[in-house]
């Protein structure tokens, strides 16, 4: 596809282009990388999607190029061009003026993922809701950024619910989205039908060893179970975060650790065997607004044990097994009661397993962005000009 002028495409008189922030696609395998790459690579598959420009700001390694982007193929039907700005990351803030002109060249709206990136752009602005950070500063900003797009799209029922309440964005201005889980099926093929699961029986978690994501509490279960004799590994896939050292003295004092795996330098490329091989995933969150992770495993066939967030029950009630917080001892014992059940029933179809989640699709996902992007597409462009700099955003309940 051309890297130049963005060609002429079906749409009807007046619909523009959409620029997208697509700096973590190659660059970043899991989280917002994965959102981003494929969005687009569903977006560039669907015969009425607009026209895109993909503008990576700064340099970075881009360990995702190539085939994993899917930006090549017969089936690529809408036409985009990729746009670098080649500067250092910590000059961005500085270069705002040119980030601007960047991001808002030749199109009618631009996608946000990273709520502070670009600082500023002259049409109007989408941003996609990933997650509520932790800090009171970073909320407050999250919401400033919200408030200030045209339209939000967001991953559950939940997050909407808490962008009107906590980010005081304007219930018109919300879509939900349906998070795509279908990538790693995508990677296995025809094989996932018959893919066999290891006979170390894994327990498998995914993700960075946060806090947020109890890693103690994960092992102290594991512990448990391995007590009651039930023969199983533990796999933990993750980067180093806030409690690698505290999970790393855990491990080394437990009675179970010839039995657990870290991976801390996880390879895409392997993931899909990795979760799909496994036996479970225990999937263990204070607060996430995104069911993707344990869709990922569901749609592979794998049993799963999460936390009972809502953006979780929404699509998954009725097939995983919920790990309700307690007490450090109460919550090792309920979670190994959930993974004993879970292990035992990891002979059930892959099929019926990976059920709830067919509807999750990128495709589904990315009709929802068309949606909130066609209004914008479609407006006159001085109207869309004027929309974008709004003075009176929505201050927050």
């Amino acid at each position: 596809m051309s890297r130049g002028a963005l060609p002429s495409r079906p749409g009807g008189p007046g619909r523009g282009a959409v620029g997208i922030d697509y700096t973590l696609g190659p660059g970043h395998a899991p989280g917002a990388g994965r959102y981003v790459r494929e969005l687009v690579r569903a977006l560039v598959r669907t015969v009425d999607a607009p026209a895109l420009r993909l503008v990576e700001f700064g340099r970075a390694r881009r360990p995702m190029e190539g085939a994993p982007l899917g930006l090549s193929g017969p089936d690529v039907v809408a036409p985009y061009e990729r746009r670098r700005l080649p500067v250092p990351r910590r000059l961005l803030p500085l270069l705002a003026p040119v980030i601007a002109r960047a991001a808002s060249r030749g199109v009618r709206a631009f996608h946000r993922v990273d709520p502070a990136m670009p600082p500023r752009v002259a049409v109007p602005a989408t941003l996609a809701l990933l997650e509520f950070p932790a800090s009171p500063e970073a909320l407050a900003r999250l919401g400033e950024s919200a408030r200030a797009a045209s339209a939000l799209v967001t991953f559950s029922r939940a997050a909407a619910s808490r962008a009107a309440s906590d980010l005081g964005v304007d219930s018109s201005r919300l879509h939900v989205a349906p998070v795509g889980c279908e990538h790693w099926a995508r990677a296995l093929g025809e094989a996932l039908d018959e893919y066999p699961r290891r006979p170390t029986r894994d327990v498998v978690v995914l993700g960075a060893v946060r806090r947020s994501r109890r890693p103690l509490d994960v092992l102290r279960a594991f512990e448990s179970l391995r007590a009651r004799g039930v023969a199983a590994r533990l796999l933990v896939v993750g980067r180093p975060g806030d409690a690698a050292a505290v999970w790393r003295e855990a491990l080394a004092a437990s009675p179970t650790r010839a039995h657990v795996r870290w991976i801390d330098q996880p390879d895409e490329s392997r993931m899909p065997d990795a979760v799909a091989g496994a036996s479970a995933l225990l999937h263990l969150a204070d607060d996430e607004v995104s069911p993707v992770t344990p869709l990922e495993a569901i749609r592979l066939g794998v049993p799963v044990v999460a936390s009972p967030l809502p953006a979780f029950r929404e699509v998954l009630e009725g097939t995983a097994r919920w790990a309700d917080p307690g007490s450090p001892d109460a919550t090792a014992a309920a979670l190994a009661d959930a993974l004993e059940e879970a292990l035992d029933g990891g002979s059930d179809a892959r099929a019926r397993i990976a059920a709830p989640a067919l509807r999750s699709t990128w495709a589904a996902c990315a009709a929802v962005h068309v949606r909130a992007w066609e209004p914008m597409l479609r407006a006159p462009e001085s109207a869309a000009a004027a929309r974008a700099h709004d003075p009176h955003p929505k201050k927050p309940r």
